[in-house]
């Protein structure tokens, strides 16, 4: 009789640690995608940050002013 309570016991506490484990590793899983995401945001972002054009540089002062003037049209002589 005790040998059937011992066995049912072990079989329901390695279900249970089973079922523990499972839910653990499914919330490390969504833990690791979510750190992953957010990792790629805050990248994303200082790397806007650090090549964004937020700050007026010298070189794009005479954004507004046009390149270098055309070459005249060749006219038939």
């Amino acid at each position: 009789m005790e040998l059937i309570v011992v066995v049912i016991v072990a079989v329901l506490g390695f279900g249970l640690i089973f079922f523990v484990l499972k839910r653990l590793l499914r919330m490390a899983i969504r833990l690791a995608l979510f750190g992953a995401i957010l990792l790629a945001l805050v990248a994303g972002a200082a790397a806007w940050w650090w090549y964004g054009p937020l700050g007026d540089s010298p070189n794009t002062s005479n954004r507004d002013r046009g390149g270098a003037p055309a070459r005249p049209s060749r006219t038939p002589r």
